[in-house]
């Protein structure tokens, strides 16, 4: 069981040990920064994740974000709310002027379950990046998921979940996010 454990641990990160140490020694050391209280804490929380997200151009991290896989987000000059939660196996990139409310998750990967031989555990994930485009507002409690783009000026109503591509200047809520207005 531990050896399935540990193989599938390795897999996740391409079998390279490097990059097993160095996303622990992030999840160590921005364990001191994550609940510092803003404003302070947004600058330095801003300052620690200049060396380990792929690009970074705002000072607005607020309090109690949650990165995995920082090495593949890169977020512009925009404002994340509290508790937001990145997980950017797949890719995360975030454009300019963008607002995303507290509590919205977003996912850049899922399971892969397509072989009935084998236990969902031992089948890896899939990378499934996602792309939120410039002037974006995203309300509180959004869940993003894989494959997905949000085109400029687009509007994301709280509570939703978008599962889909959504089109420039769109307004959607709902589960799963329709489009209820231009």
């Amino acid at each position: 069981m531990l050896d399935d454990y540990l193989q599938d641990f390795k897999n996740t990160f391409d079998g390279n040990p490097l990059k097993i140490i160095l996303r622990y020694i992030f999840l160590t050391l921005y364990g001191i920064f994550k609940y510092l209280p803003t404003p302070i804490g947004d600058i330095l929380r801003a300052i620690f994740l200049k060396f380990f997200l792929k690009k970074i151009d705002t000072l607005w991290i607020r309090e109690g974000i949650t990165f995995h896989f920082p090495e593949n987000i890169s977020i512009g000059d925009s404002v994340l709310g509290e508790f937001v939660y990145l997980n950017g196996y797949g890719g995360i990139e975030i454009g300019n002027k963008v607002l995303i409310g507290t509590d919205t998750k977003i996912f850049s990967h899922d399971h892969n379950f397509a072989d009935l031989t084998k236990p969902i555990w031992h089948q890896g994930l899939i990378k499934k990046p996602v792309f939120i485009k410039d002037d974006v507002f995203i309300g509180c409690g959004v869940t993003i998921l894989g494959n997905v783009t949000i085109n400029s000026g687009a509007v994301i109503g709280a509570g939703s979940v978008v599962s889909e591509d959504v089109s420039e200047n769109a307004i959607m809520a709902g589960v799963p996010a329709k489009v209820i207005g231009m």
